[in-house]
């Protein structure tokens, strides 16, 4: 049997940002869809509620990251096991909601990936990821459901990751949170760069 390739991304929705008391509110960043809700996982499918990544997945999901900031002139992050306990606790979350794919809304920048069991790994969640970059328009695109998730994963002014994994109706899940958050409205050519950094 052919495994499929298939991963369905959530852009990396930027977090609400701060507005001045007088300035008028500020268009909520759109929302992702959710999936159907699904049946619950099987308890067999279930991950231990507590585990983060194991310090391999972490050194893979660093290194994975930070050669792709590297050809946009962006510093190592670094790993954060807040950052992983919380990304860890999202996609618990996710899977028991029946693998409804979403974002947390919280506090740090997130990219999702879920795709058939097997299929994506650190290295290859990653590559999804910044291939975006053939969409996004530089030097001067802002954000967009097409290319979050590139601009998060090379945004110069994020220095810390924390990924998390589940599995759930045969699919793996996994969800990465970034501090300080990317795609801040504005800021996006002095922190997403071409190749070559110029």
């Amino acid at each position: 049997m052919r495994r499929l390739a298939l991963a369905a991304l959530c852009a990396c929705v930027p977090p609400p940002q701060p507005q001045p008391p007088a300035a008028p509110a500020a268009e909520a960043a759109p929302a992702a869809a959710a999936a159907p809700a699904a049946e619950a996982a099987p308890a067999a499918e279930a991950a231990p509620a507590a585990a983060a990544a194991p310090a391999s997945l972490a050194a893979r999901f660093v290194a994975a990251h930070n050669a792709a900031r590297a050809k946009h002139c962006a510093a190592p992050l670094a790993w954060s096991p807040e950052l992983a306990a919380f990304a860890q606790r999202w996609a618990d979350s996710l899977r028991a909601h029946g693998c409804a794919f979403g974002h947390s809304n919280g506090q740090y920048g997130e990219n999702l990936a879920a795709g058939t069991i097997g299929v994506l790994d650190p290295e290859a969640t990653v590559a999804m990821w910044y291939d975006e970059i053939h969409r996004y328009r530089f030097p001067d695109g802002g954000f967009s459901m097409e290319t979050g998730h590139f601009t998060q994963l090379a945004w110069r002014a994020t220095t810390r990751v924390g990924c998390g994994h589940s599995q759930c109706n045969g699919n793996d899940i996994w969800v990465c949170e970034y501090d300080p958050p990317g795609n801040v409205d504005g800021e996006y050519r002095a922190n997403v760069l071409p190749l070559g950094c110029h």
